[in-house]
């Protein structure tokens, strides 16, 4: 095989990683905020809208780091290999395992998060402004080394 065909297979193999990896935490964390609210609305049925709302922004926000997992994924899959260079293979593999891995927990955490407002707007409907606004601000902070891992791949895919 020649070089060219390294780099793709590189490339290829780092888009899997990362979609495959990526989106473990996402599906795990959206799957938790959408359980809590379904057990709230159970016991809360008066504040379904409320909890219906608060989990689809907590799963819109867990999702961002499966969403930068794609974008990578992308990335490699359509990148130009007219002109490739050999440390573009590891470049790529690590790039794909960087997002990948970087994407698990946060999406988990951003998830729990999400669950844990829908469990306490449940219990406690009046501190609902209070609660959404603490959840927003810890998975800004959770979504922060999702973040991380988006600019170290995306360095390994164009600065090599």
């Amino acid at each position: 095989m020649e070089l060219t065909d390294w780099v793709k297979v590189a490339a290829f193999v780092g888009a899997g990683l990362s979609m495959g990896f990526g989106a473990i935490g996402s599906g795990m964390g959206e799957g938790y905020a959408a359980n809590k609210a379904c057990e709230g609305m159970g016991r809360q049925p008066a504040v379904a809208d409320e909890l219906l709302r608060t989990m689809l922004v907590g799963q819109a926000v867990a999702e961002s780091t499966g969403i930068y997992s794609l974008v990578v994924a992308l990335l490699l899959l359509f990148r130009d290999f007219s002109v490739v260079n050999f440390m573009e293979i590891p470049a790529f593999l690590a790039a794909g395992l960087c997002m990948g891995l970087g994407a698990i927990v946060p999406g988990v955490g951003e998830g729990f998060v999400a669950g844990s407002a829908c469990e306490s707007i449940a219990r406690n409907p009046e501190t609902s402004g209070v609660i959404i606004r603490t959840m927003l601000v810890g998975q800004a902070v959770a979504e922060s080394t999702g973040i991380y891992a988006l600019v170290v791949s995306l360095l390994l895919i164009f600065v090599v």
